[in-house]
């Protein structure tokens, strides 16, 4: 004698389970996939941020050997004028930078 299948709802609730799993599994995998693309996108960009100013550095660093490189440090950071030399600074000017001008004698 052949026993007949019966309808059994908990082999169709498991299989529904893992289909909502594979379902959610597969969701949170493309967006943490696009995350990572983003983020990877942002540090490429900082990157080529970084190499532009190592090249910046490098080329500086280069040039520091130069006497127009020496004068130029001298002038901006240090203050420094030549001999001879007035500097007038523009008082309506609001920025940090101030006008020069050279006055040979």
């Amino acid at each position: 004698m052949k026993k007949k299948r019966t309808f059994q709802p908990i082999l169709v609730f498991i299989a529904i389970g893992f289909l909502l799993y594979g379902s959610y599994a597969l969701c949170t995998s493309v967006s943490q996939k696009k995350y990572k693309r983003a983020e990877i996108s942002e540090n490429d960009k900082e990157i080529n941020l970084l190499k532009k100013d190592v090249e910046r550095l490098e080329e500086e660093i280069s040039e520091s050997d130069t006497t127009q490189y020496i004068e130029k440090v001298a002038r901006e950071d240090f203050g420094m004028v030549k001999p001879r030399e007035i500097i007038y600074v523009d008082k309506d000017k609001r920025s940090n930078n101030s006008n020069l001008q050279e006055i040979s004698e």
